[in-house]
This record gives structure tokens, C-alpha cells and sequence, in this order.
């Protein structure tokens, strides 16, 4: 539940308090009680500037401030909501766990830790707020897999019922749309008067945009949806990704600059396509036919050892030795009876690591000594085919579609839930 004006004893106390325990400006103040916990302006300041320098980065025009500061406030409040949800579950994000993330990251951009940490500075980003932004975000997606997630099921029935409508009408059911989004929300439970108010500002928004208004810049305005700071957009979805009632305007929205306002369960919608593109309708996957001999971890052999052993193994072979007879009598693998030989397989169900050393072989070679998480390895790559795997593929497909089109509105409905049962009160006079 939202209270505006209730609370201001206990804010008042609840400030006095942080005066005391922390270091507070003396123009520092309340902006947001949520259930108990604060909002600072000196936070919402903050956050204001990361995401002006996002916007400004992208080349996006920025609204008023005074309206981007209520729509950060609004963000910044259900984040809160969501951490308060993370700590209840006892989700929490050790040290290592960051440091881990935070060496992910680098690695993707090809950077050392110590690199990363200089190119955010001279970005001008703060390295501890940036880490910190990131435990949150780790937090949020673990609440969000166990509170949403793994509740979402998708029947054998449902994916091949969609799987044989994607293979009826391919070209049309695997097209992506990015549409623009404009939520005029609802609590759950709506009164006829609230119903009357949410409805009055769609058509008001509604209007603005028949005289011109730009749909991006008025999501970012006047949205309460989850992705009103990007503009509104909801990027790039099939049909069957989309929910029900924004897959079947499509065809209309084809025709016409934006729809709505559109009710449903959550509020009132408004819509525009912004582009759409088409994916691939059949599927071709690359098979690999190899041999391999493997050494596994073991506590009674060095690291050292194990790959030196392979080192002279793969030397005999390069040396013109039978690689079966090699891996039959020194791999430890369940393949050695076979002469190492692991069949044809789909690179999808192998390793990365084992992929990756395969992928530079031409028919005939044997790769370096490599190590995955079994242990040392050796390769011979024997030959390649592809195959049209697109039956699979497509049933493949319709079960991720359908998947996320019901996590999406699963993560909708819950984070509406958090928020009609929450104690919020807002202090805004002059942000």
C-alpha cells in the first residue's frame, strides 16, 4: 500500500536517528520511507547522476529533472522492495562472490582487474560504487530465479504445440518486433475511482502523442514500466514472447504510429513498434566426430605431472603411433575401450573448453594438452558434417519463447505484489 502522508513522525525519528549513526550533509534529508527503510536525497542524487551520464552517453535527450528525478525515486524504490524480499529469502552476496563477477567482467572486455578498475576511472565511474551496483544486481537476479523463475514451467504439450505453429508459418512466427512500452499501472484490487484516474492519464498521454509527442521520450516521462528510463523499449521478441494481448496489435501497429491505451490486470498500456526483424527459419548445426585420451584430476598426481605424461603420450601419436592403441591403454576415460573414440556430438553438449581446442583441428590433427574440469586432455579430430537440426531447434525454441513471455508477466504480477503490499511513503516536496 502507498501512504503519502502517514509516517512523518517516524521519518522524522527514523532521520534523526541516521544524523547520529552516520555522515549526513546538513541538506541531506528523506525522500521515500519503504517499509521501515530510507531513501536519501543524497542517494537519489547519486543515482541520478550514473544514469545522466548513461543517457547522455547514449545520445538520449533527457527530460525535465525534476520529472527524471521521480522516475529514478520510483526505480530506486522497488529496487528496495526487492532487496528487502533478497534479505527475507537470506540471499546475500559474499566477497568472493563479487570478486569473481567482478574478474567475469574485466575478462569480457580484456582487461586485468587493475585495468578495469583504471578504465572506470577514467570513465569518471567510482570502482566501490560500481561493485557495490553490482552485488545488488546479483542479488536481485538470484531473488528473481527463486521467486519467479523456478516456478515457471513449460509443458511437453505447450512447447510442441507452439514447435509445429513455428514450423507451419516459420517466417512470420520467428520474426522479432522491439516495441515501445507506456504503463499507465493499477494496484491489485483497483477501485473504480483509481481504475478512473489511471484511465484519465492514458487518454491525457494518449492525446500528447496524437499531437506529436515523441513515444520515447514520453515513456521516459510518464511510464511506470520497468524499462521507462531506456525510452520504454522492450527489445527484440516473437510473437509467442510477447504477452497475449500486445502480440495481437502487431499486425495493427504495423499500420499505425502507436495503440492504446489498452487495459489489462496491470494497468493501462500504450504501444508503438520501433522495428522488426527476421531470424533464421531453419537450423544447421556443425557435427564433430573425434577421439580423445584423458588423464583425471587426481590428489595423488601434480597438475605437472598429469600434463607431462600426456605431453609424451601425444608426442608418440604425432610420432606416428596408432592413436586408438594410445588411448586404449592410457586413457582413463569410459571411451578408452573404443579407442577413445566419443562419436558424433553437437558442440552445444560438450565443454567449453573442449570445444574450444576442437574448433582450431582439421580432420586428421591432435590438439595441444589442455585441461577442462575432468581433467588433461588430448584430441584427435577425425571429421566434421552438419546437419539440419531444425525440428529440434524449433521445439528448442518455442520452449524458451513461451518460457520467457511467462516470466516476464510472472516478474510483472510479483513485483506488483511487493508493491501493493508495501509501506511506502513519499516526501517530495523539493526534489
Amino acid at each position: 500500500m502507498n501512504y503519502k502522508k502517514p509516517l512523518l513522525f517516524i521519518a522524522t525519528l527514523l532521520f534523526s536517528a541516521l544524523l547520529q549513526a552516520t555522515t549526513v550533509t546538513s541538506v541531506d534529508r528523506i525522500l521515500a520511507v519503504v517499509n521501515g527503510d530510507v531513501i536519501l536525497k543524497s542517494e537519489l542524487e547519486n543515482e541520478l547522476s550514473t544514469i545522466v551520464q548513461r543517457l547522455n552517453s547514449q545520445g538520449i535527450k533527457l527530460p525535465p529533472m525534476q520529472t527524471l528525478a521521480q522516475q529514478v525515486l520510483e526505480k530506486m524504490v522497488a529496487e528496495q522492495l526487492q532487496i528487502q524480499a533478497a534479505e527475507k529469502a537470506s540471499i546475500i552476496i559474499d566477497e568472493p562472490t563479487a570478486d569473481r563477477a567482478l574478474q567475469r567482467i574485466a575478462k569480457r572486455n580484456k582487461l586485468s582487474l587493475a585495468a578495469f578498475k583504471k578504465a572506470l576511472n577514467a570513465q569518471g565511474i567510482n570502482y566501490l560504487n560500481f561493485r557495490e551496483n553490482l552485488k545488488k544486481e546479483i542479488v536481485l537476479e538470484k531473488l528473481k530465479i527463486k521467486k519467479v523463475e523456478n516456478r515457471v514451467n513449460v509443458s511437453d504439450d505447450e512447447a510442441k504445440r507452439l514447435a509445429q505453429q513455428l514450423a507451419s508459418d516459420s517466417a512470420d512466427a520467428m520474426r522479432q518486433y522491439k516495441l515501445g512500452h507506456i504503463l499507465v499501472p493499477l494496484p491489485d484490487g483497483a477501485s473504480p475511482e483509481e481504475i478512473s484516474s489511471a484511465k484519465r492519464k492514458a487518454v491525457e498521454i494518449t492525446q500528447n502523442l496524437s499531437d506529436g509527442a515523441d513515444f520515447s521520450q514520453t515513456a521516459m516521462e510518464q511510464s511506470s514500466g520497468a524499462n521507462a528510463l531506456e525510452g520504454g523499449v522492450l527489445d527484440w521478441r516473437t510473437t509467442a514472447e510477447l504477452p497475449t494481448l500486445f502480440a495481437k496489435q502487431i499486425p495493427q501497429l504495423q499500420q499505425q504510429r502507436f495503440i492504446g491505451p489498452l487495459r489489462s490486470a496491470s494497468g493501462f498500456h500504450l504501444l508503438s513498434l520501433i522495428d522488426s526483424r527476421e531470424q533464421q527459419t531453419t537450423h544447421l548445426i556443425t557435427l564433430s566426430h573425434a577421439r580423445h585420451i584423458l588423464f583425471k584430476n587426481s590428489e595423488l598426481s601434480s597438475d605437472e605431472n598429469l600434463k607431462a605424461k600426456l605431453e609424451i603420450i601425444r608426442e608418440r601419436a604425432l610420432g606416428g603411433e596408432s592413436f586408438e592403441d594410445l588411448a586404449r591403454t592410457n586413457s582413463e576415460d569410459g571411451s578408452a575401450k573404443d579407442g577413445g573414440d566419443l562419436g558424433w556430438h553437437n558442440p552445444e553438449n560438450l565443454v567449453p573448453e573442449f570445444v574450444k581446442e576442437m574448433d582450431k583441428l582439421k580432420p586428421g590433427e591432435i590438439s595441444q594438452v589442455f585441461k577442462s574440469r575432468f581433467g588433461w586432455h588430448i584430441i584427435q579430430l577425425i571429421e566434421r558434417k552438419q546437419e539440419d537440426n531444425t525440428e529440434e531447434f524449433l521445439m528448442s525454441q518455442a520452449r524458451k519463447m513461451i518460457r520467457k513471455r511467462k516470466i516476464s508477466e510472472a516478474t510483472e504480477s510479483w513485483l506488483r505484489r511487493l508493491r501493493d503490499e508495501a509501506y511506502i511513503e513519499y516526501r517530495l516536496d523539493d526534489i
